[in-house]
């Protein structure tokens, strides 16, 4: 990939992307420190960190979930914002097919979102909450996110190194929220100028 951006996953909008891919690799591992890059595809950088370590700040919150070596995901759509470190042209961009990892994930939960019913005069009829899905469906339901787009992707807690996503399917909406070490985004090529407004 020529444009590699690291940790900068903040400057990096996904709302409206469509989804080519998305998998984990390494479903219960943790990814080893030392990989290097190799045939074009974008790996992370050594790092002092050992083997299933999750540093202290995020270990209470990141303490149950499905863990995996990488959470990969390849999307279309993506806006490289004006101060991602590999955008020279200071206005958000496009970028062409990107390649997302995230090390080490720890996938708290994914949920499909419950809803409520009215009817005309607004009285509620009926209230489905959401319902977590078990760890052993994550890859079937990541499966079906194929070509569908992301209403949303972003970082609810600032401070720590979190993840949450929601995906559209049909008439479904699937959220993901996952806690990680490391994430690298890669691409190979700048497109039109994203309008934002």
């Amino acid at each position: 990939m020529k444009f590699k951006s690291t940790n900068e996953i903040e400057t990096i909008q996904l709302r409206d992307a469509q989804i080519k891919e998305m998998k984990l690799v390494g479903a219960g591992e943790v990814e080893a420190d030392e990989t290097a890059e190799s045939d074009g595809e974008v790996k992370a950088d050594e790092t002092a960190e050992t083997a299933g370590e999750v540093k202290a700040d995020d270990a209470a919150a990141s303490s149950e979930g499905l863990r995996a070596s990488w959470l990969e995901l390849y999307v279309e759509g993506a806006v490289v914002k004006d101060n991602n470190s590999q955008n020279e042209y200071y206005t958000d961009k496009y970028a062409d097919q990107m390649e997302i990892r995230f090390k080490n994930p720890v996938i708290e939960a994914v949920l499909l979102e419950g809803h409520k019913y009215y009817d005309a005069n607004d009285n509620l009829v009926e209230e489905v909450p959401d319902q977590k899905l078990a760890e052993d469906e994550y890859e079937k339901i990541f499966g079906k996110f194929k070509e569908n787009y992301i209403f949303y992707g972003g970082k609810p807690e600032a401070d720590k190194k979190c993840y949450q996503m929601i995906v559209d399917v049909d008439e479904d909406s699937y959220i993901v929220s996952f806690y990680y070490d490391k994430v690298i985004a890669g691409w190979n090529h700048f497109l039109n100028k994203a309008n934002m407004g």
